[in-house]
């Protein structure tokens, strides 16, 4: 059975309890699409959209009835690149309500009670459930990173502005990234090669060096996550590389504070007109969201820009001194919490603040059996190292129940 065919079969399925997909093209016309795909780093790999990004030739409606049937006659500029380079489209995924906070009715492949986390939260189960290869997410939190923790799959948030966010729905401009679900490292690699136009790499055989670090934030891992970093380390530490522990860094104590700044004041202003003209259908979560950004002066936001600015530097630089090829984190509290929330977004808002590439790795189960793993941040710009850094971790974290159904 080719990709696509099993892709089909598991969409059958699953796709009535999972539910990841909001519009889909037809098996049969797939099927003949798939027969005239261009050649490329891509050919025949299966994609799903994550339906806050433009296609031509499907609905793009943000998770909102204010956009319904809406769509557009172009495709956003990282769907072009991918069908270019060979990618095949099969629909739209769930979105959460403008990528916020609000659970849509996509389940976790693993336990239907469970939820797949958000806002990406049908690419990242569409993937974890077999039914396509890859699917691009969008990260202005943490809606890659965690969501790719609760379904068990590898996630990956690119240097924000390494793709261009053409066509791709803004919430706050300078947060919002792409990013994409995977099954490994490798095609995690493949993709953003495919969409950036990097080269491949030289084979790299020095030793790896990661840090350890427990953040700022600890408190709210729950015991399963404090484990799996525990476990992690060693085991890094047992395939050759070397793992330092992190104190909490300095200059990242405030950048928790400054990241809300920036969302608050950036999404209030970038939903001008829907607030203006259907607020009736925002759910009351985000109007108070919105409503908090209204309270923020433009001398507070330029005031958390420019730390922001500041402290990513500062943080470029120490990973270098350091000599640390990445730091290996939390991804998300723990399991994934019961369908009513999309979980928290705690260890992943600095790190997209900052700008630079984060990865998650599944490694394990937790006490119910659902997944868990670790985050795995970089440098600014250097994403191809950070995922050659990753697939070395993803060798040495292997989970021996990673590829096992989820049926």
């Amino acid at each position: 059975m080719n990709e696509l065919e099993a892709n089909l079969t598991a969409l059958a399925e699953r796709e009535s309890v999972v539910r990841a997909w909001v519009h889909r093209h037809p098996d049969e016309e797939l099927r003949q699409a798939a027969r005239a795909l261009p050649d490329g780093p891509l050919h025949g790999w299966t994609l799903g959209v994550k339906d806050v990004i433009d296609t031509f030739d499907l609905p793009t409606e943000r998770g909102s009835p204010i956009y319904a049937g809406r769509q557009t006659v172009n495709d956003a500029a990282c769907v072009a690149l991918a069908r270019r380079a060979g990618a095949l489209v099969i629909g739209k995924t769930v979105t959460t309500e403008f990528a916020l906070f609000t659970a849509n009715v996509t389940t976790s492949p693993h336990d239907p009670t469970r939820s797949p986390g958000g806002s990406s939260s049908g690419s990242a189960a569409a993937v974890a459930a077999g039914m396509t290869r890859a699917a691009f997410g969008t990260q202005t939190v943490g809606s890659v990173i965690r969501p790719a923790a609760f379904c068990g799959v590898v996630g990956f948030k690119c240097t924000h502005q390494a793709v261009p966010m053409t066509g791709i729905a803004t919430l706050a401009h300078s947060l919002d990234t792409l990013g994409w679900f995977t099954r490994s490292v490798d095609d995690a690699a493949t993709l953003y090669r495919a969409l950036s136009g990097a080269e491949a790499p030289s084979p790299d055989e020095r030793r790896r060096r990661f840090g350890l670090y427990r953040a700022h934030q600890w408190p709210s891992a729950q015991p399963e996550q404090k484990q799996v970093l525990e476990t992690a380390a060693s085991a890094l530490d047992a395939a050759g590389a070397q793992v330092i522990e992190i104190d909490p860094l300095p200059h990242l104590q405030d950048m928790f504070s400054a990241s809300e700044t920036i969302m608050a004041y950036e999404s209030s202003r970038a939903f001008a007109w829907e607030r203006e003209h259907h607020a009736d259908l925002l759910d009351r979560r985000i109007h108070k969201l919105l409503t908090n950004g209204d309270r923020v002066t433009a001398a507070a936001y330029g005031d958390a820009k420019r730390a922001v600015a500041a402290a990513a530097e500062t943080h470029d630089r120490w990973l270098i001194a350091n000599e640390v090829d990445a730091l290996v984190t939390p991804s998300a509290p723990g399991e994934a919490p019961l369908l009513a929330t999309t979980g928290d977004s705690v260890f992943n808002r600095v790190w997209t603040l900052l700008g630079g590439p984060a990865a998650h790795l599944p490694t394990g189960r937790g006490p119910l059996g659902l997944p868990v793993g670790v985050q795995l941040t970089g440098r600014r710009w250097d994403d191809l190292d950070l995922l050659a850094t990753a697939q070395f971790a993803e060798t040495a974290l292997a989970d021996p129940e990673r590829d096992r159904s989820t049926r």
